[in-house]
């Protein structure tokens, strides 16, 4: 899997933030390297996890709507007409 790349205006508000929090929630002064290095190094961590993740949704729904159209065609099925 190849490394997670954020757009730079992306990746800016994300050390601004994660700055910001640290030093609101948990009183720890990072400069704006160490940040970028922390934000770095907690994508490549969760890069995966997250990734399995979003594949799981998504064929948790396909399998959903797999189910629905299995229904769908069911319902479309003819009886064979009656004799009189």
């Amino acid at each position: 899997m190849k490394p997670l790349k954020l757009p730079k205006e992306e990746k800016e508000l994300l050390i601004d933030d994660l700055q910001g929090h640290l030093e609101l929630e948990h009183d720890i002064t990072l400069g704006r390297l160490a940040t970028e290095q922390l934000v770095d190094f907690m994508l490549q961590q969760l890069a995966a996890p997250i990734y399995n993740q979003a594949v799981e949704d998504a064929r948790a729904v396909l399998m959903e709507r797999m189910a629905s159209l299995e229904d769908d065609l069911y319902a479309l099925k003819r009886s064979k007409p009656g004799r009189r």
